[in-house]
Protein backbone atom coordinates (compact mmCIF):
# COMPACT_ATOMS: atom_id res chain seq x y z
CA UNK A 1 0.00 0.00 0.00
CA UNK A 2 1.62 3.29 -0.88
CA UNK A 3 0.79 6.43 0.76
CA UNK A 4 2.03 9.41 -0.70
CA UNK A 5 4.79 10.92 1.23
CA UNK A 6 3.23 14.70 1.60
CA UNK A 7 0.05 12.93 3.41
CA UNK A 8 2.60 10.63 5.95
CA UNK A 9 4.90 13.63 6.52
CA UNK A 10 0.97 15.21 7.88
CA UNK A 11 -0.07 11.60 9.67
CA UNK A 12 3.31 11.84 11.33
CA UNK A 13 3.54 15.87 12.58
CA UNK A 14 -0.52 15.65 13.42
CA UNK A 15 0.04 12.99 15.87
CA UNK A 16 3.18 12.67 17.92
CA UNK A 17 2.48 11.79 21.27
CA UNK A 18 -0.76 10.52 21.19
CA UNK A 19 -2.29 7.20 20.95
CA UNK A 20 -4.06 7.70 18.02
CA UNK A 21 -1.20 8.48 16.21
CA UNK A 22 1.25 5.68 17.87
CA UNK A 23 2.79 2.87 15.85
CA UNK A 24 1.91 -0.84 15.96
CA UNK A 25 4.97 -1.30 17.85
CA UNK A 26 4.15 1.63 20.74
CA UNK A 27 0.27 -0.14 20.75
CA UNK A 28 2.48 -3.55 21.68
CA UNK A 29 4.43 -1.75 24.67
CA UNK A 30 0.85 -0.11 25.63
CA UNK A 31 -1.82 -3.06 25.39
CA UNK A 32 0.11 -6.07 24.91
CA UNK A 33 0.44 -8.29 21.60
CA UNK A 34 -2.66 -8.06 19.55
CA UNK A 35 -5.15 -10.78 19.73
CA UNK A 36 -5.69 -11.26 15.71
CA UNK A 37 -8.12 -13.96 16.17
CA UNK A 38 -9.78 -15.49 13.09
CA UNK A 39 -12.89 -14.07 14.44
CA UNK A 40 -11.28 -10.27 14.24
CA UNK A 41 -9.93 -11.23 11.07
CA UNK A 42 -13.58 -12.14 9.39
CA UNK A 43 -14.81 -8.86 11.10
CA UNK A 44 -11.73 -6.69 9.92
CA UNK A 45 -12.61 -8.14 6.81
CA UNK A 46 -16.80 -7.46 6.58
CA UNK A 47 -16.45 -4.52 8.57
CA UNK A 48 -12.77 -2.73 8.09
CA UNK A 49 -12.07 0.49 10.37
CA UNK A 50 -10.52 1.63 7.08
CA UNK A 51 -10.72 -0.49 3.74
CA UNK A 52 -7.13 -1.65 2.78
CA UNK A 53 -5.29 -1.47 6.29
CA UNK A 54 -3.66 -3.68 8.55
CA UNK A 55 -5.89 -4.05 11.50
CA UNK A 56 -5.07 -5.37 14.83
CA UNK A 57 -7.24 -6.37 18.10
CA UNK A 58 -5.37 -5.36 21.36
CA UNK A 59 -7.51 -6.35 24.90
CA UNK A 60 -6.55 -4.23 27.47
CA UNK A 61 -8.16 -4.10 31.42
CA UNK A 62 -11.53 -4.98 29.82
CA UNK A 63 -11.54 -3.42 26.96
CA UNK A 64 -10.77 -4.63 23.14
CA UNK A 65 -9.24 -1.98 20.99
CA UNK A 66 -9.47 -1.96 17.33
CA UNK A 67 -6.79 -0.22 15.39
CA UNK A 68 -6.08 0.56 11.54
CA UNK A 69 -2.82 1.49 10.66
CA UNK A 70 -2.20 2.23 6.62
CA UNK A 71 1.22 0.93 6.64
CA UNK A 72 3.21 -1.83 8.63
CA UNK A 73 5.31 0.82 10.48
CA UNK A 74 3.35 3.38 10.48
CA UNK A 75 0.48 5.40 12.68
CA UNK A 76 -3.01 4.37 13.85
CA UNK A 77 -5.22 6.07 11.93
CA UNK A 78 -8.72 4.98 13.28
CA UNK A 79 -9.64 3.28 16.41
CA UNK A 80 -12.72 1.85 18.18
CA UNK A 81 -12.85 1.59 22.11
CA UNK A 82 -15.52 -1.06 23.26
CA UNK A 83 -15.87 -2.81 26.68
CA UNK A 84 -14.94 -6.41 26.46
CA UNK A 85 -18.76 -8.00 27.05
CA UNK A 86 -18.32 -9.66 30.47
CA UNK A 87 -21.18 -11.09 33.11
CA UNK A 88 -21.80 -7.65 35.48
CA UNK A 89 -20.09 -5.06 33.81
CA UNK A 90 -22.35 -2.33 31.59
CA UNK A 91 -21.55 -1.97 27.65
CA UNK A 92 -22.39 1.60 27.85
CA UNK A 93 -19.57 3.76 27.76
CA UNK A 94 -19.72 6.01 30.96
CA UNK A 95 -18.67 9.62 30.58
CA UNK A 96 -15.64 9.37 32.90
CA UNK A 97 -14.44 6.56 31.05
CA UNK A 98 -14.96 8.68 28.02
CA UNK A 99 -12.98 11.47 29.19
CA UNK A 100 -10.76 9.09 30.29
CA UNK A 101 -10.05 8.13 26.78
CA UNK A 102 -9.89 11.64 25.31
CA UNK A 103 -7.27 12.80 27.68
CA UNK A 104 -5.46 9.63 26.86
CA UNK A 105 -5.27 10.93 22.97
CA UNK A 106 -5.14 14.57 23.63
CA UNK A 107 -1.62 15.16 22.52
CA UNK A 108 0.65 18.09 24.01
CA UNK A 109 -0.83 21.42 22.68
CA UNK A 110 -4.05 20.19 21.45
CA UNK A 111 -7.40 20.14 23.28
CA UNK A 112 -10.96 18.60 22.09
CA UNK A 113 -14.08 20.79 21.62
CA UNK A 114 -17.82 19.23 21.11
CA UNK A 115 -19.05 19.58 17.59
CA UNK A 116 -22.46 18.90 15.73
CA UNK A 117 -22.40 15.22 14.85
CA UNK A 118 -22.36 14.58 10.89
CA UNK A 119 -23.53 12.35 8.93
CA UNK A 120 -22.83 12.93 5.23
CA UNK A 121 -25.86 12.05 3.77
CA UNK A 122 -27.65 14.35 6.10
CA UNK A 123 -25.17 17.09 6.36
CA UNK A 124 -26.03 18.55 3.05
CA UNK A 125 -29.77 18.73 3.96
CA UNK A 126 -31.27 22.37 5.05
CA UNK A 127 -30.74 23.50 8.47
CA UNK A 128 -34.32 21.72 10.04
CA UNK A 129 -32.38 18.25 8.74
CA UNK A 130 -29.51 19.34 10.78
CA UNK A 131 -31.63 20.14 13.28
CA UNK A 132 -33.22 17.17 13.24
CA UNK A 133 -30.15 15.46 12.90
CA UNK A 134 -28.65 16.46 15.99
CA UNK A 135 -31.81 16.30 18.16
CA UNK A 136 -31.77 12.01 16.87
CA UNK A 137 -28.02 12.28 17.47
CA UNK A 138 -28.61 13.88 21.52
CA UNK A 139 -31.49 11.29 21.81
CA UNK A 140 -29.29 8.01 21.39
CA UNK A 141 -26.31 8.94 22.90
CA UNK A 142 -24.15 10.10 20.03
CA UNK A 143 -21.95 12.37 20.48
CA UNK A 144 -18.77 14.28 18.56
CA UNK A 145 -16.11 16.26 19.58
CA UNK A 146 -12.91 17.15 17.46
CA UNK A 147 -9.61 17.56 18.82
CA UNK A 148 -7.80 21.04 17.90
CA UNK A 149 -5.09 19.42 15.00
CA UNK A 150 -8.37 17.86 13.14
CA UNK A 151 -8.82 14.32 15.05
CA UNK A 152 -12.21 13.40 15.83
CA UNK A 153 -13.81 11.60 19.17
CA UNK A 154 -17.23 10.30 18.52
CA UNK A 155 -19.26 8.57 20.96
CA UNK A 156 -21.63 5.97 18.56
CA UNK A 157 -25.33 5.53 18.59
CA UNK A 158 -26.21 3.58 21.51
CA UNK A 159 -22.97 4.54 23.73
CA UNK A 160 -21.12 1.47 23.33
CA UNK A 161 -18.15 2.18 20.89
CA UNK A 162 -16.13 4.92 20.72
CA UNK A 163 -14.13 6.08 17.42
CA UNK A 164 -10.92 7.93 17.20
CA UNK A 165 -9.70 9.10 13.82
CA UNK A 166 -7.24 10.92 12.37
CA UNK A 167 -7.70 12.88 9.58
CA UNK A 168 -5.12 11.22 6.68
CA UNK A 169 -8.05 8.42 7.56
CA UNK A 170 -11.22 10.05 5.87
CA UNK A 171 -7.75 11.70 3.11
CA UNK A 172 -6.84 8.35 1.96
CA UNK A 173 -10.60 6.82 1.75
CA UNK A 174 -11.46 9.83 -0.09
CA UNK A 175 -8.29 8.76 -2.32
CA UNK A 176 -9.69 5.19 -2.32
CA UNK A 177 -12.57 6.18 -3.70
CA UNK A 178 -11.30 8.73 -6.24
CA UNK A 179 -9.73 5.72 -7.60
CA UNK A 180 -12.43 3.47 -8.06
CA UNK A 181 -14.33 5.78 -9.65
CA UNK A 182 -11.42 6.61 -11.99
CA UNK A 183 -11.07 2.88 -12.52
CA UNK A 184 -14.95 2.59 -13.44
CA UNK A 185 -14.77 5.56 -15.57
CA UNK A 186 -12.23 3.75 -17.46
CA UNK A 187 -13.58 0.27 -18.05
CA UNK A 188 -16.54 2.29 -19.76
CA UNK A 189 -16.50 0.83 -23.53
CA UNK A 190 -16.45 3.12 -26.34
CA UNK A 191 -19.76 2.44 -27.38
Amino acid sequence: MHIPLALASLIFIATAEARIGETSLQFVDRYGAPKDTQSNKISDKSHPLVEGAIHHTYEYQGWTIRAAFLQLDGPAVRMDYQKSIVAGVNPRIQDYELEAIAAANTSAGTSWARVEVTNPNVSQLNIPGRFFQQTVSDAIGEKMWRRSDGATLWLRPGGMFVRLELPAAGEYEAQLKAAKEQKSRASVPSF
